[in-house]
């Protein structure tokens, strides 16, 4: 008999809460085909790309993991909203000065405080497709898209897995935005895998010591360098790839 074929991508459309439409494309693993799949919901960095998951996408997959990557709010091609095309601030200029001018403008202009909620929605779509295990998800977050991903997950159940790289711009959420991160983590029963590097421009490190002291599901993870984000992911990779076989079992 013949090997069944592999499950297509799905293309996602989703609205956020304020209208905007939310895009990103689920991928499933090609074998073995028919059974269901834990998904993992990952939400990326400013200024990039669901595509910046590439290499963790393809771990994924070779895990037996199903990922789920969508564009942020105002990049890519999540910009549509009822009024017309709406897109962050990019940097105009090559310092963390320019960078962070730029950043804070989108926080305003895009909404960025609004990060968390999108990732319940796409999370929430993700779990109702088919051949997916809605008791076996994982949300892995980058930068912004880490604080996300924390703030997100004591509202999805279901969730084994937490995962950030270089997690930043918790001021999106006020001045205790940090504060309202480790109140987050704690009403959590699913494991974490907090990373950064040492001296993350962003106070990535700063966030994991925050996060995961004396907090017995938690594993940090702080790496030499200043390396961002998902420039991070070959340092913690094997990291990633074992936390992930583990909870997903």
């Amino acid at each position: 008999m013949s090997l069944p074929p592999p499950l297509a991508p799905l293309e996602m459309s989703i609205a956020a809460s304020d209208g905007l439409v939310l895009k990103g494309v689920l991928v499933y693993p090609e074998s073995p085909v028919g059974k269901r799949y834990p998904l993992a919901v990952l939400a990326h960095q400013y200024p990039a790309t669901a595509d910046s998951f590439a290499p963790l996408v393809d771990d994924l997959l070779d895990l037996g993991v199903a990922a789920l990557g969508f564009d942020q709010r105002g990049h890519g091609a999540s910009v549509q909203t009822p009024k017309g095309p709406l897109l962050i601030d990019s940097p105009v200029g090559f310092t963390l000065e320019a960078f962070g001018a730029a950043f804070m403008s989108s926080v305003r202009k895009v909404g960025f405080d609004r990060i968390d909620d999108d990732i319940i929605r796409v999370a929430s779509w993700g779990a109702a497709q088919n051949f997916i295990d809605g008791a076996r998800l994982l949300l892995i977050g980058a930068s912004v898209g880490g604080s996300g991903v924390v703030l997100a997950a004591p509202k999805v159940p279901g969730l084994v897995g937490l995962i950030t790289l270089g997690a930043a711009g918790e001021a999106v959420w006020g001045t205790d935005g940090r504060e309202q991160g480790r109140r987050a983590i704690q009403q959590i029963e699913a494991h974490g895998l907090l990373a950064s590097s040492e001296g993350d421009p962003f106070a990535g490190a700063a966030n994991v010591r925050a996060w995961s002291q004396g907090l017995k599901g938690v594993t940090s993870r702080i790496v030499p360098g200043d390396a961002h984000a998902m420039a991070i992911y070959y340092d913690v990779r094997d990291d990633v790839v074992a936390f992930v076989h583990r909870v997903i079992e």
